[in-house]
């Protein structure tokens, strides 16, 4: 288990520890409740302590970024399989995109013998479908947290996300009070997402 104080500017989680435990986390909370924020902060702290054992991605940085790299880089069949994709197929293809930099971090890590490894990821769920969802949570507990575990590093994977299918038999922290819960109906989820 980790503990972490936060902060932030705003005092949203002044009052609050959160409390990770290794494996895979999501945050949760209605739109504006401060997930992003919290999560930025998280990375924020981490990175002061040691910036090698932390990943973060957040969806807007691709949609910020949008079909640019691609021209600069004259990469023709990732710009067009971007523009002919829908926003949730577009947010898939980003993030994996950079997996293999995700990859690259863990084996660094790896080689490191780092104690620990923090994967943050932001917005992953704003337009994805329901299969999309299942494949990528399965790729992180059953590649990155497994492959983590077996070299004996403990991974921290946290995700801000909304959505009962990412949350569901997890870890789940509501960013409005620090309460834990693991959702196995999405009535469970639904009840504590509008509490």
């Amino acid at each position: 288990m980790r503990d972490i104080k936060v902060f932030d500017d705003f005092n949203l989680f002044r009052k609050h520890t959160f409390s990770f435990e290794e494996g895979y986390t999501c945050l949760i909370g209605r739109n504006g409740s401060g997930k992003s924020t919290l999560l930025n902060e998280i990375k924020h702290i981490l990175k002061k302590e040691d910036p090698k054992k932390v990943f973060y991605y957040a969806n807007e940085d691709s949609e910020k970024r949008g079909l640019q790299p691609f021209l600069d880089d004259l990469d023709m069949h990732r710009l067009i399989r971007n523009f002919q994709s829908s926003e949730g197929q577009n947010i898939y293809n980003n993030f994996s995109d950079i997996t293999p930099e995700m990859g690259a971090f863990i084996r660094r890590n790896i080689k490191n013998k780092s104690e620990e490894v923090f994967i943050l990821l932001d917005g992953l769920d704003s337009g994805l479908s329901i299969d999309n969802i299942y494949e990528l949570k399965h790729f992180f507990i059953n590649t990155v947290v497994k492959d983590c575990i077996k070299e004996n590093i403990k991974p921290y994977l946290i995700v801000s996300a909304n959505n009962f299918e990412f949350c569901k038999d997890a870890d789940c922290i509501r960013v409005s009070d620090a309460k834990h819960f693991v959702p196995k109906t999405y009535e469970e989820f639904r009840k504590m997402y509008i509490k």
